[in-house]
């Protein structure tokens, strides 16, 4: 009698972990899903003022330094090695340590922030001495030299934010942390609306600095003090969960991590093309990554307390199914969706960003490099989710020389395909890495922890949906040539959206016909479900 209510206890709690974690990922794809509209409605604000511009290269490479000092600042990290620790503090019941905890670590981060951020916007012009071609022209230099100074103390708001995100996250509460990235992109698009007539493009690179501030400290203080988190001054360098959480972050500041090095790739390799291409880059691939944020970003930020739950439980056979059930939803919406996107390119270009200064040929220059993008969606995507699950058992080293050896092998794949091919070629070479670093990681994992049949269903339906995908992108292909003569003579926007909706619905009817035929998916009893929760 034990064994059967042990075991009908086990499966509610396991069809409560479902449904809390259903919950958590649809208020995180919400929020991503807004926050990069709010991004898109960003690009097309700066697309407005400067196309692909000189302006904009000097506005995007601002940000080189930035990631810089963020990444080797742990600034990126925090939630993946503070919230394990910190939920060991809430399993034991210690609300004092805890505090302690956030406490030591927040003094000791801000002090280091507050040292090298005077120094990161003393020597701004002698690291970007170093970039290419457009920083060595005297006025481009001095303008990206201004902007990079203007966002460099944004920095330190970001570390603050991220601490006071985790605490919340760590309680379930994902609201506030949710809006972070909205009140951040609000900040610069008022900040180009307002302030770009006087100022120009550096109106945006205050608006960054007044978002950060805004989104990461002030909006999210209440809701991390609702969880009766308490801060006072300790600094405490022998301090053992500090001396933890070093040894657990160092691995990843040393590695080249995916999106860092992509972030840092770009600007520096496109620093080296003409006038635009930093600027076409820049475009394509905030475009790519409104995709990946809602499946890989968003699905990842809500699913690693789960995981990391079932981690502290050592129940490893669960992590398996839970991740592979996360990568089969993400394979049977994202392919199909990346594959008609390639399709449909230069439509999806010219709808979001024709407008202003950026013309058709900056429409034509910036297509065919989200093409190129859109190629490792996937990869991307996917190394979100399964990073986290080796973050979740405290194994950071691991992914850090998977990221880095990546990271390192992709150099000479910039440098050919970028001289090959320019800016399609940077955005190819960041496309390859990121389905690399995704396979080899999630085989890795698999040998680790196997789990045969979730893992013989994911293969499989990956499979057949890759298949199905190209079936439904040649369609949508095919019906965007026999429309467009149709839509000759229209304004541009309203024939590229026409021709764009129509190709996009044919390839996507086409789809989830044959996902109906091959079995893969029943349509219908998924939105059935979607509705109820």
């Amino acid at each position: 009698m034990t064994t059967v209510q042990e075991h009908t206890a086990e499966i509610d709690k396991s069809a409560a972990l479902k449904k809390t974690l259903t919950i958590a990922t649809a208020i995180m794809i919400g929020s991503v899903f807004l926050s990069r509209v709010m991004g898109l409605v960003r690009e097309q604000v700066l697309a407005i003022y400067g196309g692909t511009h000189f302006e904009i290269d000097a506005y995007v490479t601002a940000f080189f330094i930035p990631e810089l000092l963020n990444h080797f600042l742990a600034g990126g990290f925090l939630s993946v090695t503070f919230i394990p620790i910190y939920q060991g503090f809430i399993a034991r019941k210690d609300a004092r340590g805890a505090s302690d905890c956030f406490s030591n670590l927040l003094t000791v981060g801000s002090l280091i922030f507050a040292v090298m951020i005077p120094l990161a916007i003393y020597y701004t012009p002698e690291v970007l001495g170093l970039m290419g071609s457009h920083i060595a022209d005297p006025a481009r230099r001095a303008l990206t030299v201004r902007l990079t100074r203007i966002i460099l103390p944004a920095q330190i708001f970001f570390y603050w934010g991220a601490f006071l995100s985790a605490v919340q996250m760590a309680h379930k509460r994902f609201f506030w942390p949710a809006l972070a990235p909205l009140v951040y992109n609000l900040g610069i698009i008022l900040g180009g609306i307002i302030l770009g007539p006087a100022l120009g493009v550096e109106g945006f690179a205050w608006g960054v600095l007044v978002g950060a501030l805004a989104g990461n400290f002030f909006l999210q203080l209440p809701g991390a003090m609702k969880t009766g988190i308490a801060y006072r001054f300790r600094f405490r360098l022998t301090d053992p969960d500090l001396i933890q959480y070093v040894r657990l972050t160092v691995p990843l500041i040393l590695g080249l991590g995916l999106t860092f090095s992509n972030e840092v790739f770009f600007r520096f390799f496109g620093s080296f093309l003409g006038e635009g291409g930093t600027a076409s880059l820049n475009y394509a691939l905030r475009t790519m990554m409104m995709v990946v944020a809602v499946f890989g970003q968003a699905s990842g930020v809500a699913f690693f307390p789960f995981i990391s739950q079932l981690a502290v439980e050592e129940q490893y056979e669960k992590m398996t199914r839970l991740l592979n059930g996360v990568l089969t939803k993400m394979t049977l919406y994202l392919i199909p969706l990346t594959g008609i996107m390639i399709a449909l390119s230069p439509e999806i270009i010219a709808v979001l960003f024709q407008h202003g200064r950026f013309d058709a040929s900056s429409t034509a220059a910036t297509a065919p490099v989200l093409a190129m993008y859109l190629l490792g969606a996937f990869g991307f995507s996917a190394v979100m989710i399964i990073n986290r699950s080796f973050y979740a058992t405290r194994n950071t080293l691991l992914p850090m020389l998977v990221s880095t050896g990546a990271a390192v092998g992709s150099v000479p794949l910039y440098w050919l395909l970028g001289r090959a091919m320019g800016a399609p070629g940077i955005a190819l070479a960041g496309g390859i890495a990121m389905t690399a670093q995704g396979a080899l990681l999630y085989g890795i994992w698999l040998k680790r922890f196997k789990e045969h049949e979730s893992t013989a269903k994911l293969v499989r339906i990956f499979l057949q949906v890759v298949v199905i995908s190209a079936v439904g992108m040649g369609c949508a292909w095919l019906l965007k040539l026999w429309f467009a003569p149709i839509v000759i003579g229209w304004r541009p926007f309203w024939a590229h959206a026409a021709v764009a909706s129509a190709a996009s619905i044919c390839g996507g009817g086409v789809i989830f016909l044959l996902y109906e035929v091959a079995g893969v998916q029943n349509i219908k009893a998924s939105l059935r479900s979607l509705i109820r929760r």
